[in-house]
């Protein structure tokens, strides 16, 4: 199932934002994301928890599933994502529910129904923006594509084959 779009200003994305449906913005088009499965859940819970322990004593934390605001004013962009994990060093945009700012890191796990929209869509807008490293997780191969940016571009860094997904986030 392909994410659903519609577009709107965004005084109307904000207004729609206070419900229940997770919701993403690209500049005047909205995504609505289906409820993550799971297996999903399984791979967040797991990879979030090692990006936890791997960062703890640092200036940097892993979090999940809350809004990140990518805001360009150069260009007049505004971009809401609900990346599934992200790791912030710079914490003066962190507020209650959000965080507004760029992340070191950030990592989507994708399904049969997000892979377009995380590899393309996405993809193209943290490199856009600024996003150091890009995760790519697919539970289903179990694979980690990991992209880092040099000179304003992505370049594929790593390609982990088959990560455990069960009961621990471990490379195998």
């Amino acid at each position: 199932m392909t994410p659903e779009k519609k577009i709107v200003s965004l005084k109307k994305f904000l207004e729609m934002d206070k419900g229940e449906d997770r919701l993403e913005y690209f500049n005047g088009e909205v995504i609505y994301l289906p409820s993550p499965s799971v297996e999903h859940q399984r791979v967040l819970l797991n990879i979030g928890a090692e990006l936890r322990n791997y960062f703890k004593g640092t200036s940097c934390e892993a979090f999940a599933l809350i809004d990140l605001w990518l805001i360009n004013k150069e260009k007049s962009l505004n971009v809401k994502v609900q990346p599934d994990l992200m790791v912030i060093c710079d914490k003066t945009g962190l507020r209650e529910n959000s965080y507004c700012g760029t992340p070191a890191l950030i990592a989507e796990i994708i399904s049969s129904s997000n892979e377009s929209h995380d590899r393309i869509r996405k993809y193209i807008t943290y490199m856009e923006f600024g996003i150091k490293e890009y995760w790519i997780i697919n539970p289903k191969l179990k694979t980690v594509e990991i992209y880092t940016l040099e000179k304003s571009e992505y370049k594929q860094a790593i390609m982990i084959p088959k990560i455990k997904t069960d009961k621990t986030a471990q490379i195998s």
